[in-house]
């Protein structure tokens, strides 16, 4: 019955279809637009005749079948650092022991000083934000759903094509490949993200920064598709995320509609960003829990009155089996009686002893104990070496700061490994994950005795396995990330 309401307010004009525009508040002054993209179908993949077309881009018919807003532009600078200055994240690149791949003046090399802040070229808050991995992007993706209200998430390698297309079945979504920043005229930076025209729905996509979506890498099955989503990991040469939209760094072919990308989730390149994705609807906020009521008032059963006690004569004095006879139900017992009477007897006798003790101790003061000079010491508060919180963990370790941590921790269900540099600041070092962690297990350099957390993982850690023919010195060299390239 309320489906069938629903469409005919919806028919009558009285339920409002979604504002083709939505506009988020990240706080500090920093906004974020974003496009609604209607619900609807399209030709996924590129046709036979496309120039430089590759072999992973067979057609097929998809179908989206909700409405959906996206990011009018990729991430930039500015609305990430609102998202740094908010919770502290540290990305991936910062936390590891070898940086990121950043732009060194002939192509992307790795530097321990290559960070999102640096990535080898200047940029402003209207640039994209770059040299991140996927866990970074879907770390913002979580604080912005929370902050919103709204869900969040990146877009699927679908729903980006459906909104880069935007209703086009050209290679570009405009005349040819100058809709976008490319190798050939980027001149090896970044741009500002709205400096290129935006396609027919308004929306600044392809080029600039390669961009993450939620499907892992692999061929499109084939056949029509509903909403399709890529979650199995397995069916590449190795498991890889896919990336979309070309970039300042890549040919002006992979900025086709069509053209997909790949690469390690861990990737950190300084032409990677990412846009977000955003619910129509708004979840509905959790009411206050009501004032608990007073208990309802339950009527008791009416009292009957006792009958008057016998009258007794005033100067007669009753036996010990006349009383005890003589007691009713709602007189106190006899042992009663004569507890209340010692107790009432022992009053007066316990005044006049410590009347006696407060005059005798005037007469025969103490001698006073000798100065020591000790005064006792407020003690710090403890502070556990693991503080949990709903969106990620403090650490306040016994070690000094430079020390290399490896971290385990799972969050909604998934293992979780990476490497940090301790630096920690009053209240130790924040690790934001998003949402609470469980089982945090931390370890200072290679020695499992610096373990300050019981938690046991049965997921393998996920660092360099030694070889047979490494010697010791290789046991400590840091761990080298992937690249995209």
């Amino acid at each position: 019955m309320k489906p069938i309401l629903l469409l005919l307010l919806s028919l009558s004009g009285i339920v409002a279809a979604a504002e083709p525009t939505l506009k988020l508040d990240l706080g500090g002054g920093t906004t974020m637009d974003l496009v609604l993209v209607p619900a609807g179908q399209f030709t996924q993949g590129s046709p036979a005749s496309e120039n430089s077309r590759a072999g992973d881009e067979t057609q097929r018919n998809v179908r989206i079948s909700h409405d959906y807003y996206i990011g009018r532009t990729s991430v930039t600078r500015g609305q990430w650092e609102r998202f740094i200055a908010e919770t502290h994240y540290r990305t991936e690149a910062e936390n590891g022991t070898s940086g990121g791949y950043g732009w060194d003046g002939n192509t992307l090399s790795q530097r321990k000083d290559f960070t999102w802040k640096s990535p080898g070229f200047p940029q402003t808050a209207d640039h994209p934000v770059c040299l991140l991995t996927f866990p970074d992007a879907q770390a913002f993706c979580t604080w912005l759903e929370r902050k919103s209200g709204r869900k969040i998430t990146l877009p699927t390698e679908a729903q980006w094509e459906y909104a880069c297309r935007a209703g086009t079945t050209t290679a570009w979504h405009g005349p040819d490949a100058d809709i976008a920043w490319h190798k050939g005229n980027a001149g090896n930076t970044t741009h500002p993200v709205d400096s290129k025209p935006a396609n027919p729905w308004g929306i600044f996509i392809a080029g600039n920064v390669s961009e993450w979506c939620l499907d892992w890498y692999a061929p499109y099955p084939a056949g029509d598709a509903m909403d399709p989503r890529q979650d199995n990991q397995n069916l590449s040469d190795k498991p890889r995320r896919v990336l979309r939209g070309g970039s300042w760094n890549r040919g002006a072919s992979n900025t086709r509609s069509a053209a997909r990308y790949r690469a390690d989730p861990r990737s950190r390149n300084a032409d990677t960003g990412f846009r977000i994705l955003c619910s129509t609807e708004v979840a509905a906020a959790t009411p206050p829990p009501s004032p608990p009521k007073p208990p309802a008032a339950t009527e008791l059963p009416p009292v009957e009155a006792e009958a008057p006690a016998e009258p007794t004569t005033p100067d007669a004095t009753p036996t010990y089996d006349e009383l005890r006879h003589r007691s009713t139900p709602s007189s106190p017992p006899l042992i009663a009686v004569l507890f209340k009477g010692l107790f009432c007897l022992l009053i007066p006798v316990a005044v006049v002893i410590s009347l006696f003790k407060l005059i005798t101790r005037g007469r025969n003061p103490a001698p006073p104990m000798p100065s020591t000079g000790y005064r006792p010491q407020p003690q710090p508060a403890y502070q556990p070496p693991i503080r949990r919180t709903n969106d990620g963990f403090w650490i306040n370790g016994d070690y000094p700061e430079g020390t290399l941590l490896k971290i385990r921790y799972m969050v909604a269900g998934a293992a979780m490994v990476q490497e940090l540099i301790y630096r920690p600041g009053d209240d130790g070092q924040f690790v934001f994950t998003g949402s609470e962690p469980n089982s945090v297990s931390v370890i200072a350099g290679d020695d499992p005795q610096n373990d300050i957390s019981p938690a046991i993982f049965s997921t393998p850690p996920a660092f360099p396995h030694r070889r047979q023919d490494d010697d010791d010195d290789d046991r400590r060299r840091p761990p080298i990330f992937p690249s995209a390239y």
